[in-house]
């Protein structure tokens, strides 16, 4: 671990000193009689700064140090459920994507604007991908994301769920609950049925229940997704992406997945022309 605590604090102190011998030296000159009791003192409580300064690095390093020590590793394949959540693509794609998010989040915008248009052109609309949107609002950095994810789902049962996704994610500096009714109207919902859904919380456990989901998972920050291979129900097994990657990203990993399994003695079966 590359340690910058040390870079850091000489960092701050060194132009404090520069700057206290330049008002030392401009004093020199202005006053050559004056005694330097004065100038003595202030070196000996610049040190002793100086010392305080370095024993709380040294306390901050030392804590760093041991949450790391703490902090499992992180894993790099790990199972999810997808039941009932948001989807896009054809059911039988062969490949699935579920992604952990955050609607406040500005790397989860990233990948929502930049990277999900051509991961949908590419691969969601035809049919090889399943894409999952799970809710993973970090609401100790983000006080409006877990009511931002609620109205998703409000809007979801009037049929419009990735209206709601989309404009959320282009307004994310204001997701206020009072803004939240603004986009539900913009999208054209029936404000009636929206408001008493979010004012009353109805998809605050669904909401929860995917934070949970994601952290078994291994999910520790967003956007994160599992992908891996359909198969059959409603669980997959795959390989986890962390953070806004590119869009070539994806591509590998989903290319992989479209290769054929090797067989028991470690063969890969023919694929048929």
């Amino acid at each position: 671990m590359i340690d910058f605590s040390g870079c850091l604090a000489v960092w701050r102190i060194r132009p404090l000193r520069v700057m206290w011998l330049a008002f030392f030296l401009v004093g020199v000159a202005l006053c050559p009689g004056e005694t330097f009791a004065g100038v003595e003192e202030e070196i000996r409580s610049l040190r002793h700064d100086i010392q305080e300064m370095k024993k709380d690095v040294e306390d901050i390093k030392e804590l760093l140090e041991g949450a790391l020590k703490k902090a499992p590793p992180a894993k790099s394949v790990s199972t999810v459920g997808f039941r009932g959540r948001p989807m896009l693509g054809r059911a039988d794609a062969p490949v699935t994507i579920v992604e952990f998010s955050d609607y406040q989040c500005p790397y989860c915008q990233r990948f929502a604007t930049k990277v999900f248009p051509e991961l949908k052109r590419d691969y969601i609309d035809t049919g090889k991908v399943r894409y999952v949107f799970r809710d993973f609002p970090l609401t100790q950095i983000h006080p409006q994301a877990a009511k931002a994810h609620e109205g998703a789902h409000c809007a979801g049962e009037q049929g419009r769920y990735w209206e709601m996704h989309d404009v959320l994610f282009l307004n994310q500096k204001d997701l206020s609950v009072s803004s939240l009714s603004a986009y539900a109207d913009q999208i054209g919902l029936e404000m009636g049925a929206f408001d008493a859904c979010l004012e009353g919380g109805r998809h605050a456990a669904a909401v929860q229940a995917d934070m949970q989901a994601g952290a078994q998972a291994d999910v520790r920050g967003t956007p994160s997704f599992i992908i891996g291979r359909s198969g059959s129900g409603e669980t997959i097994t795959g390989t986890i992406v962390r953070g806004a990657q590119p869009f070539s990203t994806f591509q590998q990993v989903i290319q992989d997945m479209e290769k054929p399994m090797p067989t028991k003695n470690g063969q890969v079966p023919p694929v048929d022309d």
